[in-house]
Formats: structure tokens, sequence, C-alpha cells
């Protein structure tokens, strides 16, 4: 009996000790013109909102239990700024997910590295979105746009004003575009429907169609 006892206790505390570490975040923000995300490794999901405040919920999860994690959320005049703090040198896992949702006329910079981004609704003079091997949908912009990853796929779909896709080995959809469209890639292709404005595109080994 003090054998499964202990045995039980083991178990319990291997359990306990093996579960992810997590950071949550939860905050609403007013007189917001631009938010500039930097997340690192986190999808990022930005909605416009009725409302006229930003609204930031999220979370951060990671393996290892030496590492620490957190979130960071500032307001410098009308800009709001939101970050991951993380371990320069972690060798855990880590993931995040963030749902921002914001006023149509709130300009967005998101910045990450292995999440997909998606935008949809908002935008005044800018929309940025840049990530390395995740991919960017982008849906009815009201501002110019700007898409960049390495090994992902771009979709920009209704941009008011002009538009940037720059990929690696990823495929592009440019589609309801009413400004100009500047497009790069190595090997990934393009497929174009109705563009208003001029277009500049350059690959080595896809296609355009």
């Amino acid at each position: 009996m003090k054998k499964l006892l202990i045995l039980i206790g083991l178990v319990g505390f291997t359990l306990t000790f093996a579960q992810d570490r997590k950071v949550e975040v939860d905050k609403k923000f007013k007189n917001i013109t631009d938010v500039e995300i930097n997340v690192v490794f986190s999808d990022v999901v930005i909605e416009q909102a009725s409302g006229s405040g930003v609204h930031v919920t999220g979370s951060v999860t990671w393996s290892r239990d030496k590492d620490v994690y957190d979130i960071i959320t500032r307001q410098s005049g009308t800009t709001l700024i939101v970050e991951v703090d993380h371990p320069r040198n972690s060798k855990g896992s880590a993931s995040g997910q963030f749902y921002i949702t914001m006023p149509a006329m709130t300009d967005a910079d998101v910045n990450s590295v292995s999440g997909d981004i998606k935008v949809t609704g908002v935008g005044q003079r800018k929309v940025k979105c840049n990530t390395v091997s995740g991919d960017i949908v982008a849906h009815k912009i009201g501002s110019d746009v700007s898409a960049n990853t390495v090994s992902g796929d771009i979709v920009l779909d209704g941009v008011k004003g002009s538009a940037k896709s720059n990929t690696v080995s990823g495929d592009a959809e440019l589609l309801n575009i009413d400004g100009n469209l500047k497009g790069n890639s190595v090997s990934g292709s393009f497929r174009i429907v109705n563009l208003k404005g001029n277009r500049e595109i350059s690959t080595l080994s896809g296609s355009i169609r």
C-alpha cells in the first residue's frame, strides 16, 4: 500500500511540473490611432471593433520551468505597443495567441517570426504585417498595406490603397486592390485579380497570372 501511495504521489508530482507555464493579458485602451505589435512566435488576429477603444486579449505558454515570459502593453500618446518579453537563450518550446479589436480608422504594425497574422477591416494610413515562417491574410484594408514573409503565403483582398507583397518561397493572392501593386518573390507565384492601379511584379521561378 505504501509503494502504491508513493507511486501515485510521484506521478502527481511529475504531472504538476510537466505542465506548461502561462501568462495572459486582457486590457482595454482609449484614444489609440496606432497599434504596434512585437510578439516573436505568436499568432495575431486583428479585427474591426464596433466601439471606440482597443481591446487586447492573448496568452503565451512555454514548457521550460527556468524561462520567464511576460506580456507588456504600454501607451505612448496615441500609440499602443504590445510586446512579449522573452528569455534570449530559451531551449524550451513556446507559443502565443493574440486577439485585438480596434476601430476601423486605426493603423497596425504587426511583427512576428513563426506566427500567422490576420488583419480585417482596419487601416487609415498604413497596415504593416511582417513574419518569417507564418502566413499573412489581410481583408478589407482601408489604407495602404505592406505584407512581408519568407516561407509563408500572403493573401490581400479588398485594399483601398496601394499594396506591397514580398515573399521568398511563399505564394501571393492579391485581389481587389484599388491602388498600385508591388510584388517580389524568389520561387513563389502570384495570382492577381481586379487590380485598378499599376503593377510591378518580380519573381525568379514562380508564375504570374
